[in-house]
């Protein structure tokens, strides 16, 4: 009898502990932050630069050496365009759409599909100075320092850009901090532990002419800035979730993006809409080791991106690496008050073949319903899945010790 009982308490200690070692191993070792520091080569801007038969001998070894020592550490990359042997480059187009005659010429094209002409000449400058001047407002601007400053060491950011009404822009302001304080008070019960909550940063209208280039990276220009804008950054700048614009800037809306961030990296969301596009920068070595301090693991190691790109589950060929084939991709929700609607079709859009940045516009087509947030959802999932793996491990584990126990008392007799 007692050794019976005996029996009983030892299989049921070994189920509790593969239960415990199940919820443990199931845990995945980054959440959505983390992964947001780790550069798959997913996507990366454009610099094509346009020379022809008739642009001087010394000017076109020189714009590649000097575009491709001034972007060495950032997210972009530079191709040169003989437009005399290149005729039939996708990229060819861009020079009628900017009316550009004269070369050399240069633009910048997003992963997202937007282009920006870069100016090569200005007066009493030679082509040199002009194109290392243009080259470094493509990759710095005040706010853009202050996000990246931020970034490497808060939870994420809420990037409010001001529009033109002042009652329009407290009443957003009013709303993101309120996002950042809900999310604050909620960190302490994420799977994985942040030092620092998230933060808010603001532009202002008067400060447009410096950061046409950030404006012109989250799809906006300067002068079309009619409303407040507001977007949600983490990892190395990345964008995720939509540009929520005017009354669509409300606490709840940005709190379920936000949510997002600090949800377990496994939790089933498409890493397209994760791995979001980042604005145009530059990650020199100095930030980078400040990032690996903060991580307590280097992004940049080829081992950490292995994994981080078997989690992810895609690799790295299966991203556009041009934006040629760029498709914008709009949401349409019936209120734009409630991101139950707009978050859901968001990863649904996102598993699409053809990839684009995802917006928010005002509904003209049928509701799309959503029975909970997308982040209290997926976590709802993953906790789900990890209780039957649980459950299937702790009965493994007890027909096993069954088996054990039957031969040994076989043995005996």
């Amino acid at each position: 009898m007692f050794e019976v009982i005996r029996h009983r308490r030892l299989v049921l200690a070994i189920c509790l502990w593969g239960s415990v070692l199940t919820q443990v191993a199931s845990a995945c070792r980054y959440n959505v932050r983390e992964t947001g520091f780790v550069d798959l080569g997913i996507e990366p801007y454009v610099l094509y630069g346009y020379v022809s038969q008739d642009t001087p001998a010394d000017v076109v070894p020189s714009f590649k050496e000097i575009s491709d020592a001034n972007l060495v550490d950032s997210n972009i990359r530079v191709e040169i365009i003989d437009t005399v042997q290149q005729k039939n480059h996708p990229a060819m187009q861009l020079l009628d759409k900017w009316a550009l005659r004269e070369l050399p010429a240069a633009v910048l094209v997003s992963p997202d599909g937007q282009s920006l002409p870069v100016a090569l000449r200005a007066p009493g400058k030679s082509f040199k100075d002009t194109l290392r001047s243009g080259l470094g407002d493509i990759l710095s601007s005040p706010k853009r320092e202050e996000i990246m400053q931020q970034v490497i060491k808060a939870y994420g950011i809420v990037l409010l850009i001001k529009g033109p009404n002042a009652e329009e822009n407290d009443k957003a302001q009013q709303a993101c901090a309120a996002a950042v304080e809900q999310v604050s008070a909620e960190m302490e019960m994420m799977p994985k532990p942040i030092a620092n909550p998230p933060v808010l940063i603001a532009l202002d209208p008067e400060s447009f002419s410096k950061e046409k280039v950030l404006l012109w990276s989250l799809g906006l220009e300067a002068e079309k800035v009619t409303e407040a804008h507001a977007v949600v950054l983490y990892g190395r700048a990345r964008w995720i979730g939509p540009l929520f614009k005017g009354e669509e800037i409300t606490e709840y809306n940005l709190a379920s993006v936000l949510f997002v961030i600090g949800a377990d990296c496994e939790c089933g969301f498409d890493y397209r809409w994760l791995q979001g596009t980042m604005l145009p920068a530059r990650w020199d070595e100095k930030l980078q080791a400040q990032i690996a301090e903060n991580l307590g693991f280097d992004p940049e190691n080829p081992m950490i991106k292995s994994e981080m790109s078997w989690i992810i589950g895609r690799g790295y060929s299966s991203y556009p690496r041009t934006p040629f084939g760029y498709q914008e991709l709009v949401i349409e929700p019936e209120s734009p008050n409630d991101v139950n609607e707009i978050l859901p079709d968001l990863v649904e859009h996102a598993a699409a073949p053809s990839t684009g940045r995802l917006t928010a516009e005002p509904n003209t087509a049928e509701p799309v319903s959503a029975p909970e947030p997308l982040a209290e959802s997926a976590f709802r999932l993953a906790d789900s899945l990890r209780y039957v793996i649980c459950i299937l491990i702790g009965l493994s584990a007890l027909v096993l010790v069954a088996g054990v126990v039957v031969l040994v008392r076989a043995k005996r007799k």
